[in-house]
């Protein structure tokens, strides 16, 4: 499958710098989105470094969005932790967008947890209350896969009906009770920003089956799954519109509520590694 530009050469530079660590070769891999950077789980022999050090990553450019990688150890696999991510709305390409997925393929990661926040549109939804992605709605008006080919030279025709691991998924909504997780699972809407929506706009993502509404994790989830990971979805839900009418809504109000639940989704990561 064919790989973006300059991604070989990220991987490589990790690899070595994992290596001299002693850390194991990595196999999964978290994406921590808007206020999210704290949730990392407990790592042995944890190993920092800013994407601005990494051969060829943009670097973040969103406040609440940390721009670091984390690796290290946990019960003697290798893991990834990526603090903050990489927008469309930024002014980005999607290959530049999807570039920090496509250096977790080369590196050989398995599977990939991608954590954001997102604005609610489920009435049954409240603030603070977490959302495992089941599918998606990309109305970003573009896809990262579109010029992309497989190994045989044919276009990316990914079968998406099973993108996000049913599994994994499970498995965590079964020990949601006993934890006293407040999670939910729906639809997510992915859409290009920076702008919020219109009052219009959010009773017609309601309308055509949206439960949440973000900004990303849609196309890292494509190019993960079709890069061969087994992908999961998590967002976390800091704001619940009134559809009957669009209220203001600040970055600044969604990463306050995205830190107010950074213990819980701590637990939830540290159970997905377990999984």
């Amino acid at each position: 499958m064919e790989r973006h530009s300059g991604s070989e050469q990220a991987s490589r530079f990790i690899a070595s710098l994992c290596g001299k660590e002693g850390i194991p070769r990595v196999r999964e891999a978290v994406v921590l989105g808007s206020g999210l950077g704290e949730a990392i789980p407990g790592l042995d022999r944890a190993v920092e470094i800013p994407f601005s050090e990494i051969p060829g990553w943009p670097e973040a450019g969103v406040p609440g969005h940390e721009g670091v990688l984390v690796f290290g150890e946990c019960r003697g696999r290798g893991v990834l932790m990526q603090k903050g991510r990489l927008h469309y709305y930024e002014g980005l390409e999607m290959g530049e967008v999807t570039f920090p997925v496509r250096v977790m393929a080369e590196l050989g990661v398995e599977r990939l947890l991608l954590c954001n926040a997102a604005g609610g549109l489920n009435p049954a939804y409240e603030r603070g209350c977490l959302m495992l992605v089941r599918d998606h709605v990309n109305l970003m008006g573009v896809n990262p896969l579109r010029g992309m080919r497989d190994a045989a030279g044919n276009p990316a025709f990914l079968e998406v009906s099973s993108l996000y691991d049913r599994e994994a998924g499970d498995r965590l909504m079964e020990r949601a009770p006993s934890a006293a997780w407040p999670l939910c699972e729906g639809v997510l809407v992915g859409v290009s920003g920076p702008s919020y929506e219109t009052g219009a706009e959010l009773r017609f993502l309601r309308l055509i089956g949206g439960d949440a509404v973000s900004m990303s994790l849609v196309p890292e989830a494509l190019v993960g799954r079709w890069l061969g990971m087994r992908v999961t979805g998590v967002s976390v839900i800091t704001n619940v519109w009134d559809l009957r009418m669009a209220h203001p809504v600040t970055h600044e109000d969604v990463l306050r509520t995205a830190e107010q639940a950074v213990p819980t989704l701590r637990e939830i990561i540290a159970a997905w590694l377990d999984l």
